[in-house]
């Protein structure tokens, strides 16, 4: 059962926001005893995403991102987005299951089913739609990328300094690289290119996996 899949990111990433006195909005499932469901849009379901929904109906944190309900009848959810998305994008990008979105920007996050490894474990995707279509890859899987996103947020400037205290914002994944790259298996992955398809045709894209991954990218 998803469940009882263990999400230790997951519940840093609720244990980070409730230290910090970050805003955020946790709603429990529509209907917890609701069977998993075990595909989006045609797409496999990740397990670990499926024991999120399985735990949060809606999770919502202040400026930082939102994760799309598995189904509502009225906030954009998971089927019905990742149903335009297949309908708006063409391969490699139409593939992809978009699972969360930036809350200030257009910026999405997707895991990659067709990177599943053995036991069915998605890695996870931060995507541009705003230029040619491009994709970073971010975690190894979704409790990974709940972990290193909690440890982004642990480190950020408290939101009670003063203004001219603050540095420059930051964004996610790219002030993030030195603790993205405490993934080690997804490291390895990118090592072995198996993320090239999804970024290589941008400059920034490639370059910034090369030099602050540490990946050794082929360019």
């Amino acid at each position: 059962m998803p469940s009882a899949i263990a999400l230790p990111g997951f519940e840093r990433l609720l244990e980070v926001c409730l230290i910090r006195a970050h805003p955020l909005k946790l709603e429990p499932p529509l209907d917890p005893d609701r069977r998993a469901e075990t595909s989006v849009a045609g797409q496999p379901m990740d397990p670990q995403l499926a024991a999120v929904h399985s735990r949060a109906g809606y999770l919502w944190i202040h400026g930082e991102l939102f994760l799309f309900p598995l189904r509502h009848e009225r906030r954009p959810d998971l089927h019905r987005v990742n149903a335009h998305w297949r309908r708006d994008w063409a391969a490699p990008f139409g593939s992809l299951l978009v699972f969360a979105k930036d809350d200030r920007l257009a910026y999405c996050y997707a895991t990659v089913p067709e990177r599943a490894d053995a036991e069915g474990v998605q890695p996870v995707v931060w995507v541009d739609v705003y230029e040619s279509l491009y994709a970073i890859p971010v975690a190894s899987s979704v409790d990974r990328f709940m972990a290193a996103y909690a440890r982004y947020l642990e480190v950020a400037p408290s939101s009670t300094a003063d203004s001219e205290d603050l540095p420059p914002p930051r964004s996610f994944p790219w002030d993030a690289a030195d603790l993205i790259a405490r993934d080690e298996v997804l490291v390895r992955r990118i090592q072995a290119g198996h993320f090239d398809y999804l970024f290589q045709a941008n400059t920034r894209a490639r370059e910034w996996v090369a030099s602050r991954l540490g990946a050794g990218v082929r360019r």
